[in-house]
């Protein structure tokens, strides 16, 4: 490859190891920062379970909540931290209808808010999973190949 062609793509890797690294880290970081969030009681307006399509089958949680956070009224149907992810979800369906009964229309759950932004909560919290662990290590991956391509010089030079 010509070496101010590596050079571009070099960079252009370093750009995109950045932007993985990025999304990678704020979805980390809520998994680790959630649980010292706090917590406010919330009504279950809407409570309801489907399966997912596609190659995972799992059995899904989904709710809609009302929550009081200093004297004002929010509503929110968010799960977990990570628009990604496994939270209220399982393989077997008699787990997610046993945890559903307790969550039926007017019961209270606990539900966690980020402090500077009410209206971010989470009623199950995630700890770190492979994919994050995955998505580090690709931006990782994707910097190192990045510098090793930027410092690619002209033979002689």
């Amino acid at each position: 490859m010509e070496p101010a062609l590596a050079r571009m793509m070099g960079w252009f890797l370093i750009l995109s190891a950045i932007l993985a690294g990025y999304f990678s880290f704020w979805c980390a970081y809520d998994k680790l920062t959630s649980p010292a969030w706090p917590v406010t009681s919330a009504e279950i307006v809407r409570s309801s379970m489907y399966q997912r399509t596609g190659k995972s089958q799992d059995w899904c949680v989904k709710l809609a909540y009302r929550y009081p956070v200093e004297g004002k009224a929010y509503r929110s149907a968010r799960i977990g931290v990570s628009r990604i992810g496994n939270a209220g979800c399982h393989r077997d369906q008699a787990v997610t209808a046993w945890r559903l009964a307790s969550m039926a229309p007017g019961a209270r759950i606990r539900v966690h808010y980020r402090p500077g932004d009410p209206g971010d909560t989470a009623v199950f919290l995630a700890s770190l999973d492979v994919l994050d662990y995955v998505g580090v290590g690709f931006a990782l991956a994707l910097f190192a190949l990045g510098v090793w391509e930027a410092r690619k010089r002209a033979p002689g030079a």
